[in-house]
């Protein structure tokens, strides 16, 4: 059962507790390619998190992270997080949808904006 949920143009993204994300996926990804097929979008699931770095971490799992960096601005939680120069086009997504299902979910759960940098690696 998913805990929330964000539906795009293109895409299904499911928050589920992090003991069923197994299930959630199914042997093999059978459940997210029987979603994928029924609707005709790209289907996401992700682990819930309760604290903001490891629900981050969650959300960008197949993207090297170098660092997340939260500071409080006047009551509202800044989270920059910064990646390297060859997986921002990953951490961004088709049409923004990535980042802007990131900016969404993190203000939605931890009243958090979410800022992306990258850097060159060496």
């Amino acid at each position: 059962m998913p805990l929330d949920y964000l539906n795009t143009e293109s895409m299904l993204l499911f928050l589920v507790d992090a003991t069923e994300l197994g299930k959630a996926i199914g042997k093999k990804g059978f459940n997210i390619e029987k979603l994928k097929s029924a609707l005709r979008k790209k289907v996401i699931i992700i682990a819930n998190s309760n604290e903001l770095e490891p629900f981050v971490r969650n959300l960008f799992s197949n993207i090297g992270i170098i660092s997340i960096e939260v500071n409080n601005i006047m009551g509202e939680q800044a989270v920059v997080l910064t990646v390297e120069e060859k997986d921002r086009g990953i951490a961004i997504g088709k049409d923004g949808e990535r980042i802007k299902a990131a900016k969404l979910l993190l203000k939605r759960k931890f009243n958090a904006t979410l800022h992306l940098k990258t850097r060159r690696s060496m």
